[in-house]
């Protein structure tokens, strides 16, 4: 298989279509950063089917597609096409050329093709499935994917173990049979649960049905005791019924007599109402002018209070007026001789201020003087403290010098007698360690061939064991192929006999003949008589058509008894063929027509029918060859071989052909011959079965062979003592670079004592000198001191008095200020008070006036409120007689229609009593319907026959009631019963019984599942452990190549009694190194370990093609070239695609393709065949 090309369009950065044609040998991809090199990787892995989108550098899948540039816009579709040529069958296709696409829109929607028909990603999966390509195999490299593989990042090792092992489908198939394993477990439990129930439910139905007989028992009694019952009810109920027919029609009367009464009391009501209105309209009249007078009184009343009220506000405000007018006038004279008092106070403060002025002044200029001197000390004093500081940092930084080397000589001295005693016990451990190694060494090679013979017998018995399960294989297809063509026979034998029996596509007086026994029913149909080649059989039934379904009889008697039966019934027409007419029939001669045969000569029949295949075929022929136009020859019948066409001497009939035509002839025929073939095939599948049990007894007794867990067992004590010889290996070489390292170290260690003893000598004097310059400096820092305390104490006892000075002006200032606020305040208070006085005394001579107009007033208004009072007494007693009148004809009616409520409550009284008569009536009728429906009902017994029928005088009515309740309590304690209780227990029976068939089914199939899945872990394991074997070797083989023949390297199994699951170690040791783990490389030594391992890889299952991206990039020239060399080795076998900057790798390319974005944002691609131009 080759990979062929590449077609992208709308992917990433990729808005043009680009087609990317790979040749053999080595094709590399080229161009800057930035310019969409590494999407074509993600391109084959999409294709390939990717669905995590962080591997395809993106959050969002809908992100791959072209999202447009500067001068285009965003495309709404993603494409890419990756085509294989599979001349070897290596895919498991018919196809030589395989062409899978992906198709991704903006939408969301996508769809997979494989060779432009639409598909699933399983079938693409499934396709590729143990191949070496997928999105996520060993045949596409990035360099992130090298640190993830050497890392075991999300165990990526054993991945890339599995996929090489062959393996992916053995754990495909493991977890389909897990799945199908839960599914039957699920299933176990639900039978079981079901079960569960099912039993319950049995009980309970065992319980029912006994509990159902005496059930009935007692229903019978209460039957009997309920009719008796029934008797005393009707006797008691019927002499009550004829008591309250008597009592109604004596309320009845009663109730019409006041009737009348009532009638004659409303009357008299009515009159006395209107008289009473009279009156009425007399006293509204009284009480309204009463109501208006005493409304005029009210509001002279109130006009006085309101005088009254209005005179004693201006009494009073006329007091305050009089008051405040005295106190204005007496603040008047005392802020007049305040303001004098405080502009003298002001002339005298005034001269006090302008004397501390001066004497602040004077005070002011001293301190300024003491201030500028202090600060001059101060900065002198701040610079010899600085320059102390430097020299104390130089003599502590000499003397801190001279002691740290006088401590790592000690230290040195200490290290030097520590080595010598560490060389002597690593010399004898070393001693030990060579006699060991020697003894594991010999260890090992014993193991290595004991495990490689019984690696031979594996293989031996492994060869016999895969050319029996190719039998076995084969077998399983035949056995497979085998029923599926029985199957198919079956069902072609199941509907052609349906269609026989039940006469399908016939008339439904064929059937009718054909199901009527007093007929001759054995008659057959023509078309059941005819049968013929497959190949003619279409045009034989077009032309036969029109009597295909008629009934072919031996004499005219049948015909006419079948007419009769279809007339009687009225179930249509039939035809019919009388044999016995067609005896003396002579056919035509055949004539021999080029290219058409005589359709009598290939239609087969009994002996007793070709006179009539005679008569109904005489002179037609079939047409072998498709013809364009029919035949003009006009004498006979042409018919062609496909019914495309009848010709006769007068008619042309054709067209097109049914789906279903050339089914109806030979039907009975049909169904002998299938019964044959299925028989066949029957005994032809029991022989396949036969052999194929030999087949499995001998497969399972090589399997069950004890070889295995002796090879499994050699495998691990080899694997143990190559551990063993490592470790001790490892150890010896530990020991021997410790004792090298030991001695040059302690050479290294006498140099640097020497060399710190010398500095410590000729740094001692120049501490000493340093030392004597910071005594002196110190000396003179300590005579600045004392002179600026001096001067600062100077400057502090200035600097109070300035500030009390300064305080007691301020104070002054103050003081002024505040009397000139005072003589402001007075000034404005004194013209406020004059203006008030003014307008008190003016507003207090208004109130006086409107004082005495009240008064004079008053004394008017009093003797026309006598007047107005004696008046009102005259209309009260008017207003008092008429009251009294109105109320005196009211009693009159209260009195009457009280008597007449009288009269409507008794007659009421007597309408209750018949209503409650009529209720207990209707009552006794409802009960007696009641009584009748229940005795029809549940003793089916008819009321008129059972009033007939006089109680028994014997039988007590409290104890017949007494009975009847006890046996109803036991039924209703009985509870529900199920007089179906028998029948159902039968149909839970037969439940329980089928589910306990399908339990026992379910667990046989739990047991072969998991036999299965044991079957499928000892073929994955096994085949596991011989990659593993095999990807060993190849990778010390190509590690050694990439490094030196001196180098180790290893594969090593964590858990070897579990490999499937174990974690996966790898061991490298280039260049004589010794690392703890293989994260110690350098990253180019690392990049070259996982090189080796995943050609180690394509050994031994070459991928058709490989894609690396930047996996060079952390290799140097030298590890280029080996990388390079190792491409073009393994390029013979598969085709590599490298993604690459390194010009050295440029150079062994066959083919480069660059890619480039003229077009900013738009990638595109631009080949160069370097073969054409070497040739050239």
């Amino acid at each position: 298989m080759r990979l062929q090309k590449l077609e992208i369009k709308g992917f990433k950065s990729f808005g043009d279509k680009v087609t990317i044609n790979f040749d053999e040998g080595v094709t590399a991809v080229v161009g800057p950063n930035g310019c969409g090199k590494s999407n074509i990787v993600d391109a084959i892995r999409w294709v390939l089917g990717e669905q995590k989108t962080t591997v395809l550098r993106s959050d969002k899948m809908e992100n791959v597609i072209f999202n447009g540039s500067e001068n285009r816009k965003p495309l709404q579709m993603a494409e890419v096409s990756l085509s294989f040529e599979n001349t070897q069958n290596v895919l498991p296709t018919e196809y030589s050329q395989v062409t899978i696409t992906r198709k991704l829109f903006r939408e969301g929607e996508g769809e997979y093709c494989l060779n432009g028909v639409p598909c699933r990603l399983k079938d693409i999966t499934d396709l590729f499935l143990d191949t070496g390509i997928g999105p996520d195999s060993y045949a596409i490299i990035e360099l992130k994917m090298v640190e993830n593989l050497l890392n075991d990042k999300d165990n990526s090792r054993m991945q890339i173990f599995e996929e090489a092992a062959g393996i992916s489908k053995y754990k495909i198939r493991k977890k389909a049979t897990l799945r199908k394993l839960e599914g039957v477990e699920e299933s176990l439990k639900q039978v079981d649960n079901i079960l569960f129930e099912i039993e319950k439910t049995l009980k309970s139905y065992e319980k029912q049905a006994a509990q159902t007989e005496r059930y009935n028992k007692l229903k019978t009694r209460l039957k009997e005791l309920s009719l008796e019952h029934a008797r005393f009810f009707l006797t008691d109920k019927n002499k009550l019924y004829q008591e309250l027919q008597k009592q109604q029609t004596e309320f009845s009367d009663k109730q019409v007599a006041l009737g009348t009464q009532s009638e004659t009391a409303e009357a008299h009501s009515e009159k006395t109402k209107l008289i009473l209105i009279e009156k009425e309209k007399t006293l509204k009249s009284c009480q309204q002018e009463f109501n208006q007078y005493t409304g005029l009184i009210v509001e002279k009343e109130n006009d006085k209070k309101l005088k009254n009220e209005r005179l004693k506000f201006l009494r009073s405000r006329d007091s305050a007026l009089n008051e405040q007018i005295g106190n204005d006038k007496f603040s008047l004279a005392e802020s007049t001789m305040r303001l004098e008092s405080l502009d003298a106070g002001k002339t005298q403060e005034t001269g006090i201020m302008l004397k501390m002025q001066s004497e602040l002044d004077n005070t002011k200029s001293l301190y300024e003087q003491q201030s500028l001197l202090t600060t001059q000390l101060k900065e002198k004093l701040s610079k010899l403290q600085l320059d102390a500081k430097k020299l104390q940092t130089e003599v502590f930084s000499g003397i801190k010098d001279i002691d740290i080397k006088k401590i790592q000589i000690e230290s040195f001295r200490q290290e030097l007698e520590k080595n010598k005693i560490d060389s002597q016990t690593k010399n004898q451990e070393l001693s030990a360690f060579d006699k060991a190694l020697m003894k594991a060494e010999e260890l090992k090679i014993s193991k290595e061939s004991a495990r490689a013979l019984l690696l031979e017998k594996e293989e031996n018995n492994l060869r016999e064991i895969q050319s029996l399960e190719q039998k076995i294989e084969t077998c399983k297809d035949e056995i497979s192929r085998i029923s599926r063509q029985m199957d198919a026979k079956e069902n072609e034998f199941q509907l052609t006999k349906s269609m026989v029996e039940n006469l399908e596509g016939f008339p439904e007086s064929i059937k009718f003949l054909k199901k009527n026994a007093p007929w001759t029913h054995d008659a057959p149909l023509l078309s059941d008589i005819l049968t013929c080649p497959e190949e003619y059989k279409l045009a034989i039934e077009n032309y036969l058509e029109p009597y295909l379904n008629f009934y072919v009889l031996n004499n005219l008697g049948e015909a006419w008894q079948a007419v009769n039966l279809l007339n009687s019934a009225a179930k249509g027409k039939a035809h019919f063929f009388i044999l016995e007419q067609l005896e003396n029939f002579q056919p035509q001669i055949i004539y021999d027509f080029e290219n058409a045969i005589s359709a009598f000569q290939i239609v087969e029949c009994e002996q007793k029918y070709r006179k009539l295949v005679e008569f109904l075929l005489d002179n037609v022929y079939i047409v072998i060859k498709e013809q364009e136009e029919p035949i003009t020859e006009t004498k006979s019948i042409f018919i062609t071989q496909n019914g495309k066409f009848i010709k006769k001497q007068f008619s042309l009939s054709g067209g097109s052909i049914g789906l279903f035509e050339g089914k109806i002839i030979g039907r009975a025929k049909n169904l002998e011959k299938l019964k044959k073939e299925i028989k066949n095939l029957s005994q032809e599948e029991k022989q396949f079965k036969n052999e194929l049990d030999d087949l499995q007894k001998t497969l399972k007794e090589n399997k069950g062979f004890p070889l295995r867990e002796a090879l499994m067992q050699a495998g691990e004590e080899l694997n143990l003592s190559q551990q063993d010889f490592a470790s001790l290996k490892t150890k010896c070489e530990q020991h021997r670079a410790f004792l090298s390292n030991t001695s040059l170290r302690q050479e290294h260690i006498e140099q640097e004592i020497e060399k710190l003893s010398a500095e410590i000598i000729k740094n001692t004097p120049v501490v000493d000198n340093l030392q004597e310059k910071l005594k002196l400096l110190e000396a003179e820092i300590s005579d600045s001191e004392i002179r600026f305390e001096n001067e600062n104490n100077l400057l502090s006892e200035n600097s109070d008095e300035y500030n009390r000075q300064n305080l007691t002006f301020h104070q002054q200032q103050n003081k002024i200020g505040n009397i000139e606020n005072e003589i402001n305040f007075l000034k404005k208070a004194l013209i406020d008070s004059s203006t008030r006085l003014q307008n008190n005394q003016l507003e207090s001579k208004e109130v006086q006036a409107e004082i005495n107009a009240i008064i004079e007033k008053e004394l008017t208004g009093d003797e026309e409120m006598m007047a107005m009072y004696r008046q009102k007494e005259i209309m009260e007693k008017t207003t008092a007689q008429a009251e009294e009148e109105f109320y005196k004809v009211r009693g009159e009616i209260e009195a009457n229609e009280k008597n007449i409520r009288e009269i409507q409550r008794q007659k009421s009284h007597y309408s209750d009593l018949l209503q409650s008569i009529q209720n207990q009536l209707n009552e006794l009728k409802l009960g007696l319907t009641s009584m009748k429906e229940r005795l029809a009902i549940e003793f089916h017994q008819d009321i008129e026959e059972l009033m007939q029928q006089a109680p028994s005088e014997e039988t007590n009515f409290e104890e017949l009631e007494k009975n009847i309740a006890d046996l109803k309590r036991k039924i209703e304690n009985m509870g529900i019963i199920n007089p179906l209780a028998l029948e159902s227990f039968n149909e839970v029976k037969q439940r329980y019984d089928f589910l306990t068939n399908q339990k026992n089914d379910l667990i046989t199939s739990q047991g072969t599942l998991m036999q299965t899945i044991g079957e499928i872990e000892i073929v994955a394991k096994e085949a596991f452990l011989n990659a593993l074997t095999k990807i060993k070797e190849n990778f010390v083989k190509v590690f050694r190549t990439l490094f030196s023949e001196e180098d180790q390297c290893d594969i090593i199994i964590t858990d070897p009694l579990n490999p499937l699951d174990s974690d996966i170690e790898i061991i490298a040791k280039p260049k004589g190194k010794r690392p703890l783990t293989i994260n110690q490389l350098s990253t180019g030594e690392k990049t070259i370990t996982a090189i080796a391992l995943l050609f180690s890889i394509y050994l031994l299952k070459p991928a058709p093609f490989c894609v690396l991206d930047e996996v060079d990039a952390p290799l140097d020239d030298n590890n280029t070239e080996k990388f390079n060399n190792i491409i073009r080795e393994f390029s013979k076998d598969s085709q590599f695609v490298l993604i690459t900057h390194n010009k050295r790798t440029m150079e062994k390319a066959d083919i480069i393709y660059g890619i480039t974005m003229v077009e900013k944002g738009v990638s595109r691609v631009v080949p160069v065949d370097l073969r054409a131009m070497v040739e050239n």
